[in-house]
């Protein structure tokens, strides 16, 4: 009798555990819920170069936003859009860099939004005080090391089916690199905006993050990779891109150099398992299976010379090298990521099993 009761415990187990984790699961497909509404500079920073832009935290545009300064409305004519990503490592969002020119010196100043009560009061985004003025000391930029990019392919039939694939396509991108570092800014509130364009010229897709430690991104990993990265730009396999990271912070509008040297890399194919192989392209098929992480590493194909120099062969990888870089600090998404891709897999196995 004991093991019966023992093997119901296990399962009872699972079961429990198995709701939990695909409970999370479907939060993360949905991208998680944004972040609280916030502006850079962070509240508190005080020192604050009087040519620093106000950015605002928002998913959606900053519509009613005020700005004051010693108690004084400041006029906004405007913002422009940075674009979408994530900040400190929460939901997915979007930043909006306010039109308000240069701060005064040695003033208090208050960003707010409408509450949206019924009441017309405010919602107090981010206080932080200026300096006596600025200056132009340099900060250093941004040194991109290694781009890696990956289109990867799935069945048709497995689109919106619960396991996060929501097109036949889906990207991936991992990026190693040395973070830029601006006078008077604390890591955490570096605005970093990554740029991908065509290497021959194109639409350019930025993706905005801010954290404690630089964005490593997400490789595909196993034979059936679940796309759950913030970023999954748009990817032509016939097309080579280039990448280039600018940093926003302390003294920005003095310092309007700190953007990081350029890295090109090709789009490497693969398929999940059950899709048919990718396209051929150029008269040479893609890989035919994600084969671990699926992608290269070091000087394998996904990295180019900084200076625009022939690439190194391609070579897509069969093994769990070139796997994703997950040092600690890491973005906290990346977690429930995995944890997410390891109970679909998980039900995939059990599924394969039942048939």
């Amino acid at each position: 009798m004991m093991a019966p009761m023992r093997g119901c415990r296990a399962a009872l187990v699972v079961v429990a555990v198995s709701g939990l984790v695909h409970g999370r699961a479907a939060r993360a497909c949905s991208g998680g819920q944004p972040p609280p509404a916030t502006a850079i500079p962070r509240t508190g920073a005080s020192g604050v170069s009087t040519a620093t832009s106000i950015v605002v935290v928002l998913p959606r545009e900053p519509f009613g936003v005020g700005v004051v300064a010693n108690g004084q409305a400041v006029p906004v004519s405007g913002w422009r859009a940075l674009g979408g990503g994530i900040d400190g490592g929460r939901g997915p969002t979007q930043f909006w860099q306010l039109n308000v020119g240069m701060l005064a010196a040695g003033a208090e100043y208050a960003v707010t939004l409408p509450s949206g009560g019924e009441d017309g009061g405010s919602t107090t985004l981010t206080t932080f005080s200026t300096a006596a003025g600025y200056d132009k000391t340099a900060g250093t930029p941004a040194n991109l090391r290694g781009l890696h990019l990956w289109r990867v392919r799935y069945p048709v039939a497995d689109i919106a089916s619960g396991n996060c694939v929501f097109a036949e396509y889906h990207s991936f991108v991992t990026v190693d690199y040395d973070a830029a570092t601006l006078p008077g800014t604390a890591p955490g509130s570096v605005i970093q905006v990554f740029q991908l364009a065509p290497e021959t010229g194109g639409t350019t897709q930025a993706f905005v993050y801010t954290g404690e430690a630089p964005f490593a991104g997400l490789a595909p990993m196993g034979d059936y990779p679940i796309p759950l990265a913030p970023w999954q730009p748009e990817l032509d396999p016939t097309r080579r891109y280039c990448l280039a990271i600018s940093a926003i912070g302390n003294g920005d509008l003095a310092n309007l150099g700190a953007g990081s040297n350029r890295l090109c890399a090709d789009v490497v194919q693969l398929s999940a398992a059950g899709a048919p192989p990718p396209p051929v392209v150029g008269g040479i098929g893609g890989g035919a299976g994600t084969g671990g992480s699926g992608g290269s590493t070091g000087a394998d194909a996904g990295a180019a010379a900084p200076d625009g120099g022939a690439p190194p062969p391609q070579r897509t990888s069969g093994g769990s090298g070139g796997g994703c870089s997950m040092s600690d600090g890491r973005a906290g998404w990346l977690g429930t990521a995995l944890l997410v891709a390891l109970a679909l897999a998980a039900a995939r196995r059990a599924g394969a099993r039942r048939r």
